[in-house]
């Protein structure tokens, strides 16, 4: 799977329950509501693990720290939705389980900006580290603004830049492979000239 559907999906997984929530608001305040959250968190955050733990080894080494970051914000939220989810079956989720969504939030900014602030300066990294920072600073708006319709928008908006970073994380990956191979096919030429060159040079020098 590629960055960019694996990204799709996440977004997709993650912004239906509170597009979902915003259409039908009784529905899912029930039991099958909270469940249904909880699955396409845990969903849409695992895809995204996956997308940040298999990042082109050019964004890796851009900031090991910053990837550990935001990888570790993903966990949080993996964590945050087996919390809600396991403690929901009787229709009262456990409140508490929202600090573990802040805390993989901050974890993201933090993360988000670090790695997006190194991996800008590598070369075809630009449109990754834009997705990055929109994911660190729209997912710091949804929790600093909490009235409706605001954060809400923030927040399917920080799901949405995953998309950015999916596609950048493919552009990066086809740009550093066709570099790469570029540069493998160099010495090849320049061995063949040089070959051409040794056997010209014997032929001269026969009588």
């Amino acid at each position: 799977m590629s960055p960019t559907t694996r990204s799709v999906l996440a977004a997709t997984a993650l912004a239906a329950p509170v597009l979902a929530q915003i259409a039908w608001p009784s529905p899912l305040d029930s039991v099958g509501g909270h469940l249904f959250f909880a699955a396409s968190q845990l969903v849409g955050w695992v895809l995204l693990t996956g997308l940040v733990f298999a990042a082109p080894s050019v964004a890796r080494t851009a900031s090991p720290r910053g990837q550990r970051l935001v990888l570790a914000g993903c966990l949080l939220q993996i964590s945050f939705a087996t919390i809600y989810g396991a403690t929901a079956l009787d229709g009262e989720p456990l409140e508490a389980s929202f600090v573990v969504f802040m805390l993989g939030f901050i974890a993201l900014l933090v993360g988000g900006i670090l790695w997006a602030s190194r991996l800008r300066r590598t070369t075809g990294g630009g449109l990754a580290a834009a997705g990055l920072l929109a994911v660190a600073a729209l997912g710091a708006l949804a929790m600093l603004v909490g009235s409706d319709p605001f954060h809400d928008v923030f927040l399917v908006s920080s799901y949405a830049a995953w998309v950015v970073v999916g596609r950048g994380f493919d552009s990066l990956q086809g740009a550093h492979t066709g570099r790469d191979e570029r540069g493998a096919s160099s010495p090849s030429r320049l061995e063949g000239v040089t070959t051409d060159s040794a056997t010209e040079g014997t032929a001269i020098q026969r009588p």
